[in-house]
């Protein structure tokens, strides 16, 4: 069975908070892409992703990374890309004054399910 070709306008993905789903899992098993906006202070605390890889390429401002183990911390800028490898421990955080934009990719798909994405609405 073929699945249909996608096309999201901007601003046009599936919300849920501050991410914009662009590529669901009924889009595709293979992955979940989404754009991410971190407000000044905000951020994500250290979890990790069994049986998923998680990446992201940073669009706007600096996203501080800290990752692994034992930890290490980058400061991401724009078109810095990272990739997570599964069961590794992360955390993201915007220190700085301005909102940071990253385009993100969980792979394979499911993200958006267990984040809140309602399959029967929009999808």
């Amino acid at each position: 069975m073929s699945r249909p070709v996608v096309v999201v306008e901007p601003g046009g993905g599936q919300r849920v908070g501050n991410v914009e789903f662009l590529a669901r899992t009924s889009d595709t098993p293979f992955f979940n892409l989404a754009i991410v906006v971190l407000a000044p202070g905000q951020g994500v605390s250290s979890h990790s992703h069994p049986g998923e890889d998680d990446s992201w390429l940073v669009l706007d401002g600096v996203l501080s990374v800290t990752v692994g183990s034992p930890a290490r911390e980058v400061q991401a800028g724009p078109g810095t890309y990272v990739l997570v490898p599964e069961d590794t421990p992360h955390a993201l955080d915007n220190r700085g004054d301005t909102a940071v934009r990253l385009l993100n990719v969980h792979a394979p798909g499911g993200f958006d399910r267990r984040i809140g994405i309602d399959e029967a609405v929009g999808g």
